[in-house]
């Protein structure tokens, strides 16, 4: 996740010297070995058929998910790891009908349980039982206006519930995040979207990219050309600057896609100079680009551990079988923390590649079946990352 508007505010108050509203890109700083979060999929069912979901999640419960018993002892084992932020997804996590078990016994174990949601189930009721499970952060997936939200993902007054959830899980003290994933479908809505977001006074505006996994491998040509891309992420770098400068509405950050960091940052050298600049490269430098198998792993409903919710293909260990100790030695893991040795093409002779680490591995396995291949989602032309003509030609 990179937090656009952190940097932002960061870069301006270098050329401005006004006080910060947030220091939190300062927890990007290198600090040794963490323990990493974990997206769980608690269930495989969901209410939604949406053509992007990465979990490919099916209409009725799956006799396959964890038991409750079992679901327990995967958190006091997380625990026990140091294991300290878990987001309950799913399917829709709402419909699991032992969450709330789950989500108390997280926040007895010591640990931030956060909610990833369609929205739709949350009421007056459910947001406040949520609050008192401990939930800190609700964060709720819109990926469009209205009746084009619901027909993309395939309910009818899907919208307006997922509104009423946010509502909701605000009044109830929650900390709440809008999620759209960016598609040919809703680009043309960008600005409708995050106007949504301060509508709703959500907390964040989280721009995720697609990825080729679950449906979205088959929707993988209504991803946005990189041209396309660009522009909407200076649109929607430009609405964080707004933002920031009033002190008003949500934060916004974007996700599955790290070189969005590369951009932002010579868009930060053009605009605020290269002073400003360099402190938000040692930031990102210390965010560490892309960390799927490192500081994020997810765990499915079936208790499959994946180096990220998105990456299904590569399986690091079964919690049935194995205790999430030993998967956490699985020698892909240490790999991916080498990644840099062995990128290839782009990704390989990028001179800014320290800074996304490649990117997300899943889309290059989708696309090229290799896992140390480009990311074809990169949205930084050759001539920004140092490919010449030639050597571009070279690494394609």
């Amino acid at each position: 996740m990179l937090p656009v508007s952190e940097f932002i505010e960061l870069a301006r108050s270098k050329v401005s010297g006004a006080e910060l509203r947030s220091r939190s890109p300062l927890r990007f700083t290198a600090s040794g070995e963490q323990a990493p979060v974990v997206v769980w999929n608690v269930c495989m069912h969901c209410n939604m058929s949406c053509p992007h979901c990465y979990a490919a999640a099916v209409s009725q419960p799956a006799s396959s998910d964890l038991t409750h018993g079992e679901a327990l002892r995967l958190l006091d084992e997380l625990a026990s790891c140091g294991v300290r932020v878990v987001i309950f997804s799913g399917g829709e996590p709402l419909l699991r009908s032992d969450l709330f078990d789950l989500l108390a016994h997280a926040r007895k174990l010591g640990m931030a349980p956060q909610l990833s949601s369609n929205g739709v189930l949350i009421d007056e009721d459910v947001a406040a039982r949520l609050a008192r499970c401990g939930v800190a952060y609700v964060g709720v997936s819109i990926d469009g206006i209205a009746e084009s939200n619901d027909r993309y993902r395939g309910l009818a007054g899907g919208y307006e519930a997922a509104i009423r959830g946010l509502r909701f899980a605000k009044s109830a003290g929650m900390a709440t995040g809008l999620r759209t994933t960016l598609s040919q479908s809703n680009r043309e809505q960008l600005d409708d979207l995050i106007d949504l977001a301060a509508d709703v006074e959500a907390d964040r505006f989280y721009l995720s990219h697609l990825v080729y996994s679950g449906r979205g491998y088959q929707i993988a040509d209504d991803d946005l050309s990189q041209e396309e891309t660009r522009a909407a992420l200076l649109r929607l770098f430009e609405r964080a600057e707004s933002l920031v400068a009033a002190d008003r509405g949500p934060r916004i950050v974007t996700g599955s896609n790290d070189s969005d960091g590369v951009f932002l940052l010579q868009w930060l050298e053009r605009r605020y100079g290269g002073n400003a600049a360099a402190e938000v490269r040692e930031l990102l430098i210390g965010r560490g680009g892309n960390s799927a198998g490192e500081r994020i792993l997810n765990v499915d409903s079936r208790g499959r551990v994946h180096p990220d919710q998105f990456w299904r293909a590569a399986v690091l260990g079964d919690v049935r079988r194995q205790s999430f100790k030993s998967i956490l030695d699985h020698p892909l893991r240490e790999q991916l923390r080498r990644r840099l040795e062995y990128l290839t093409g782009r990704c390989g002779a990028c001179s800014e590649r320290h800074l996304c680490r490649g990117s997300h591995r899943e889309r290059a396995l989708a696309r090229y079946r290799d896992v140390w291949a480009s990311d074809p989602a990169c949205v930084m032309q050759d001539v920004e990352i140092g490919l010449g003509a030639d050597a571009a030609l070279a690494v394609r």
